[in-house]
């Protein structure tokens, strides 16, 4: 690494330290004249002085030199001190030479020179190699004597911090709460806190579960050693196993015990057996140590998933489980166990956040590694200027500082992974370093080989500093980081088992053009066979350890496996290679370089404690991630420490950093992160994420159920992202306000409840009744985001929305969100303080980005646009890149002629004002017209009274016109203007619309008179409803009311020129039951203005977690259109653009491809018959097919004279042929039986459902369809064949536009003859009849390959 090229390189040289080698060092100070000060640090020189420099703030260092003999062998400055007094005769200083109020140190000689000092260590040295014996010397290699029995000492201590737990503990206990937690991450030592905890209760019997039986030695050691805990016996399983009475016999001797076992333990039947009644009865404390296990609670599998890895891989991970036991059976073992007290240890605070088990009240202590840094850095500031107190005395002594690098990829990476965020994959990081096989691969071995191999290389080669990149630091070959020998031992996190395969073959086929890796040995823990090799954790750590003895540097590779719990203690660096979703996870993995690694160097009198880890490194490659991991756990602390934590963040996190702080370089430069920098990235990256995201973020608080108001409120919700969205129901509404208890809503009702043993709501519900609940809870949260981003007032809590929620604007933003006061007060009384927090922090972001001043208008509505996706079934807000891409077909001299003559542009659905910030944008930025040119020509109609606050408030956020919103009616109402056939009244419509009056004054009742002025409306655009749900008035849900064809139709009406909407493609060929996609494309055939149209098969392209069947599509009308328009068709393989009539010759459809065209063209002139001709409709035969019916109807089981009912797809039922009321002809002969729906199409590669012979007296439901109507068995299975033809399916796809394969579906598949004597050989393979159907209408070569490649084999 060429340290010049580097900008700021001071920056990291201050910062990195690394292991530091004991040193002597000297100083003189005029406090103390004529005297040296000799004394020995095992920190750097510097930092030491420091410290002393608080009593003599004028010293003056004089020297430093290293107390070291050989790597194995030390000797400290009391060896020194021998010679200076013994040889040289010094005299040491005594507190009478000093005057009072100067600090006093013994470790001062008077007239003393450094070379007196050198002298010393010389002779020292000398000594040493003569072996005689005149100093004491410290080496590694005299081993302590081991304990296998530990021997009662003193009473233990509780530092300052355990204290307060203890405390804590014994009020929570006091006040009635049963079920507590101590959150306290490692070194803070939860096992003896907890074991005082269970002193204070007077408990008899206390039972420790953990998940790792290799945390038993810490328990004994406590229990045995600990002079606190005298009269207590220590048990584990192999105890109880041994003898049933073991625990009885101990209490009646007096004693008191403290049983320890395992989950494995724990979920054997023995032990529970023997000691049913102690189990059941007489615990009084049960300590569940989840301090590893509570990783664990969220299955990895879970986490995999959530973060789109590829499912196969899961088997693999299974494999390397090192705990034999199930979690989920755990939790209820222990929920069964009977205790007086239960107490959870927990390392990771997301379990307080994200559940809904423990209330504030039930935390006795909240400690994270800032806390434990403190109280480390006050005992050294209290202590170590005391001559006889050693720097490992400190009982923090040896906790490492994690020093943070957040680093981009290399240029290569970077550029592949932008390509594949691009092709719209999530976790771009993870695809990186994906390998070519998940499984393994015994002929190619792919497993061993990344798919972006390249890539991963050039990144290996910059972090080993044999290549260079200018926004990654080559840290592997960094001169500071090699002198304090840190990077030894260091662990990979990669994404899949097979991965670690991949890397293990890269690093090592690759060594010789490595400077640095080349070094390290690969120990690869997690590949697809690796549970083969390294069997259990201890494996690991052994050959860790014997490589470190052998002074050979380790690269671990690992997916999750030794990341919850499994202690290291040589692991001193992370380099974190995946996306994770989990921040449990990841803080998990992330605590493994937290631990102690202390080599102790012994002599006959003492001992010396070297820290080898004083820093370790986690390098993390995505610098968003760590910048908002830092914000959480620093949003999660302030919540525990101040009720209104949020307006702390900041001062927090300036203060984590200087615990532990975060470099990255950008172009050459080091610079170290500081606060402003992480709450800019996270703003950035929060404002990227639509309100959808940001509510999934807030932990469910179904504690708030527990109030009977709220819970009404919840109830009338709709589930979260549902269709409804934020529809409510109409008795919910506007009607009467709840009735609210006040009494009950000014009472605190913070949980007292449950600790008085009333049972918590959501506990007296199923499952899926609860996620119901939650889903509904979440939905009210989006309510009060929408509320926070909506008001003009500056909001950073629920405080705040209660105190402005009266104001008259927010009055009426309240009542369209459905928003009551009281409610909210509620939810804001009873609330978790956690969850409380997490949810005030959403507000307070969401309505800094509405109302920030700093930013421009424009930048400010556009970033803004991006929160928001989904309102209600109807009400999909359509993305900003889309309405650009619709506002930039609007041609610039219509825009301009509009603009001149004052016309108007009018969304004709607006959710957001979507279309008003485009059509904006276009117009100031690219056709450069000022402000007051526009602002009085956009209008809007919104679809509901939440889409008229979101409209509105954009409006206002670009100084636009809100009278220019339609304020007394919605986009809905329009369609509902009927005339007297009851059909749609464009007319009347538009005449209203056009009335030259305030539009937010308009009303449908407004009489409109002949000669009254109108105005024009030169664009109509927007993205209208969609259809209808009619399933209240129907037995069959799936049916509904079209509606946008009404929309269409009417945006070309009211337009004056150009219209432009975004709607489901399915009118191309679809057949919807009130014909309108027939009238409309008759309609749209008349018209002929269509000059665009851009076709998506695939609507997540657009929409993302929004199916519209069958694709969907914007277009441009142009009055001044003729002639050809252009077609653009969008699919996952390509994009193809052709100048084309809109329906092509002879038909009344839209086919989306000129090869469609040719086919269909080539079948139909071939005396065609369509198959629709041999096809009945829905329910042929009066058999509804609702179970219900179908049950009373009908018999499971076969009875004499019954007739076969085909009920689905695979069932089949029994009926008396009376039951069949309607075409007794197909009934009584042979025929096919086909679903009448199937998959969705262009996803639905096989297009229809399985086709089912029908013998003679067979019917079906009206789930399915009966083809043919034959006399014999041949004909029907001949039939049955042609059904399954690709030939068949494809030109049932050209007209399918749904789920739906009814009748109409078959109109463009030629019939056949299907008798012994047809043209076609029925006799033979599907695929041979494919062909001969291909050979027989005269396809050619690409038409058939078209075929093959476009339907799947059925």
């Amino acid at each position: 690494m060429d340290k010049m090229k580097i900008e700021a390189i001071d920056v990291l040289d201050r910062i990195i330290i690394g292991r530091v080698e004991p040193h002597i060092y000297a100083f003189t100070t005029n406090t103390v004249p004529n005297y040296l000060k000799v004394g020995d640090t095992y920190r750097p020189v510097a930092q030491r002085l420091n410290e002393w420099r608080v009593f003599f703030p004028e010293l003056v260092k004089q020297y430093e030199n290293k107390a070291v003999i050989d790597d194995e062998t030390y000797f400290r400055d009391y060896a020194i001190h021998q010679f200076l007094e013994q040889d040289l005769k010094r005299i040491r200083l005594t507190p009478t030479d000093l005057e009072e109020g100067i600090y006093f140190s013994k470790e001062f000689f008077k007239e003393t020179q450094t070379n007196d000092v050198d002298n010393a260590i010389e002779d020292i040295k000398s000594n040493y190699n003569d072996n005689t014996g005149k100093y004491e010397y410290y080496s590694s290699k005299n081993r302590l004597p081991e304990r296998y029995h530990y021997e009662r000492g003193k009473n233990w201590n509780l530092r300052p911090n355990q204290a307060d737990a203890v405390k804590t503990f014994v009020n929570a206990v006091q006040n009635g709460r049963k079920n507590l937690l101590m959150y306290a991450v490692m070194r803070f030592g939860k096992s003896f806190t907890s074991l005082c905890c269970a002193l204070e209760i007077k408990a008899s019997v206390v039972l420790v579960v953990s998940a790792k039986a290799d945390v038993k030695d810490e328990w004994k050691k406590t229990v045995e050693s600990a002079g606190n805990f005298i009269g207590y016996i220590f048990l584990e399983a192999s105890d109880l196993s041994n003898s049933e009475r073991v625990i009885k016999d101990k209490l009646s001797e007096g004693d008191k015990v403290v049983v320890f076992l395992t989950l494995q333990d724990l979920q054997g039947d023995n032990i529970k057996d023997k000691h049913k009644q102690i189990f059941g009865e007489q615990i009084d404390l049960l300590i569940v140590d989840e301090t590893h296990f509570g990783a664990r609670a969220e299955s990895f599998g879970k986490i995999l998933r959530n973060v789109g890895y590829d499912k196969t891989d899961e088997k693999n991970i299974e494999k390397l489980d090192d705990e034999n036991f199930d979690v989920n059976e755990a939790e209820q073992d222990i929920k069964k166990i009977n205790a007086r007290i239960k107490l959870h240890l927990s390392g990771t605070p997301y379990r307080i956040l994200m559940g809904s088990e423990f209330k504030k009240e039930d935390i006795i202590s909240f400690v994270q590694f800032s806390d434990i840094v403190k109280e480390q850095e006050e005992w050294d500031k209290n202590n170590l200027n005391k001559d006889e107190i050693n720097e490992w005395d400190n009982p923090y002594y040896g906790f490492p500082q994690m020093v943070r690098f957040a680093f981009n990829p290399n240029k290569s990476s970077r550029a592949k992974i932008e390509a594949l965020k691009k092709s719209g994959v999530s976790f771009a990081f993870s695809k990186l370093l994906e390998p070519m096989s998940i499984k393994k691969d015994t002929t190619n071995n792919d497993h061993k080989k990344f798919v972006n191999e390249c890539e991963i290389l050039d990144l290996l080669k910059v972090i080993d500093g044999s290549k260079e990149d200018e926004d990654l630091l080559g840290f592997l070959d960094y001169d500071k980081i090699k002198e304090g020998k840190m990077c030894r031992h260091m662990v990979m996190v990669l994404p899949y088992c097979a991965s670690c395969d991949a890397m293990e073959e890269l690093v090592k086929t690759n060594k010789t053009i490595f400077k640095n890796l080349s070094s390290y040995e690969i120990i690869n823990i997690s590949g697809v066979e690796s549970h083969k090799e390294y069997k259990k954790p201890n494996d690991v750590k052994n050959k860790i350890k014997e490589c470190e003895s052998q002074n050979q540097k380790t690269l671990t590779l690992t997916v999750n496996r030794m990341l919850t719990g499994s202690t290291v203690e040589q692991w001193d660096t992370m380099l974190y290679f995946k996306d994770t979703a989990s921040p449990q996870e990841y803080d998990q993995s992330i605590f493994r370089l937290q631990n102690q690694y202390v080599r102790t160097l012994s002599s006959d009198k003492g001992f010396i404690k070297e820290n080898l880890k004083p820093q370790t490194l986690l390098v993390d490659f995505d610098p968003d991630r760590l910048f908002r991991m830092q914000e959480q756990k620093s949003l999660i602390y302030n919540v525990n420490t101040d009720e209104n934590g949020n307006s702390k963040l900041k001062e927090r996190i300036i203060e984590e950093l200087r615990i532990s702080p975060i470099i990255m370089m950008n172009h050459n430069k080091i610079k170290e992160v500081n606060a402003t920098n992480i709450l800019e990235a996270v703003s950035e990256y929060n404002n990227q994420r639509s309100v959808s995201d940001e509510v999934l973020d807030i932990p469910v608080d179904l504690s708030i159920l527990n109030d009977d108001d709220i819970r009404k409120a919840i109830e009338s919700q709709a589930e979260f992202n549902s269709k409804q969205g934020l529809t409510i129901d109409p008795s919910q509404g506007e009607g009467d306000e709840l009735d609210i208890d006040e009494s009950n809503a000014a009472s605190d009702s913070k949980g007292d409840e449950k600790a008085k043993g009333k049972e918590e709501y959501s506990e007296t519900k199923t499952d899926n009744e609860t996620k119901k609940l939650e889903s509904q809870i979440k939905t009210y949260y989006q309510r009060l985001l929408f509320f926070s981003f909506l008001t003009k007032d500056k909001v950073s809590s629920l405080d705040d929305i209660l105190s402005v929620i009266d104001r008259t604007e927010n009055s009426r933003l309240a009542k369209n969100l459905f928003l009551e006061k009281d409610i909210v007060r509620k939810i804001s009384k009873t609330m978790d303080a956690f969850k409380r927090s997490s949810l005030d922090y959403k507000i307070q972001n969401i309505s800094m980005l509405a109302s920030d001043e700093s930013v421009e208008p424009l930048t400010r509505a556009m970033t803004s646009m991006k929160k928001f996706n989904r309102m209600s079934e109807s009400e999909v807000i359509t993305p900003s890149k889309v309405c650009d891409d619709m506002v930039k077909m609007l041609p610039e001299d219509g825009l301009r002629e509009i603009v001149k003559h004052k016309d108007k542009l009018l969304d004709i659905a607006s959710k957001s004002g979507e279309y008003a910030v485009s059509l904006y944008n276009r117009l100031t930025s690219e056709l450069g017209y000022s402000h007051d040119d526009i602002k009085d020509i956009i209008y809007s109609i919104p679809t509901s009274s939440t889409a008229y606050e979101f409209t509105r408030r954009f409006y206002e956020i670009l100084n636009l016109n809100v009278d220019n919103i339609a304020n007394n009616f919605n986009a809905y109402d329009l369609i509902d203007v009927k005339n007297d056939e009851d059909e749609v009244d464009y007319e009347k419509i538009i005449s209203i619309l056009r009335q030259k009056k305030t539009f937010s004054k308009i009303t449908f009742k407004d009489e409109i008179k002949a000669g009254d002025k109108t105005v024009k409306f030169g664009v109509v655009i927007g993205n209208p409803p969609y259809q209808k749900s009619i399933s209240e008035e129907k037995l069959n849900s799936s049916l509904s009311k079209q509606l946008f064809p009404h929309y269409t139709v009417l945006s070309m009406e009211i337009s004056t020129n150009l219209s432009s909407l975004i709607i489901p493609a399915r009118w191309f060929a679809g057949d919807a039951q009130d014909k309108s996609f027939l009238k409309l494309r008759e309609f749209l055939k008349n018209k002929d203005t269509i000059s665009d149209l851009y076709y998506y098969e695939d609507t997540n392209s657009i929409f993302n977690d929004v199916e519209i069947k069958g694709g969907v599509c914007y277009f441009l009308s142009s009055l001044n259109h003729a002639g050809a328009l252009n077609f653009v068709k969008i699919s996952e393989a390509k994009t193809v653009s052709t100048k084309r009539n809109l329906f092509l010759e002879g038909l009344d459809i839209v086919l989306t491809d000129e090869i469609q065209f040719s086919i269909l063209n080539k079948v139909k002139n071939k005396e065609f018959i369509p198959l629709t001709e041999i096809t009945k409709g829905r329910n042929a035969f009066g058999i509804i097919g609702k179970d219900s019916v179908v049950n009373e109807a009908s018999s499971a089981e076969f009875f004499k004279n019954s007739c076969e009912l085909r009920c689905k797809a695979n069932v089949i039922r029994y009926i008396t042929e009376d039951k069949v009321t309607k075409n007794m002809d197909v009934f009584n002969a042979y025929k096919v039986f086909i679903s009448k729906s199937a998959g969705a199409p262009n996803t639905d590669k096989k297009v229809i459902g399985e086709p089912y012979i029908g013998g003679l007296k067979s019917a079906c439901t009206d789930s399915l369809i009966p083809i043919g109507k034959f006399d014999n068995l041949f004909e029907a299975e001949s039939l049955q064949k042609y059904l399954k033809t690709k030939f068949l399916r494809y030109m049932v796809s050209l007209v399918k536009s749904s789920q739906n394969t009814t009748q109409i579906v078959y109109r463009f598949v030629p019939m056949q003859d299907f008798t012994g004597t047809s043209d076609i050989e029925w006799s033979k393979l599907i695929n041979n009849i494919d062909e001969q159907l291909f050979d027989k209408y005269n396809l050619s070569i690409e038409e058939r390959e078209h075929i093959k490649n476009s339907i799947k084999d059925m």
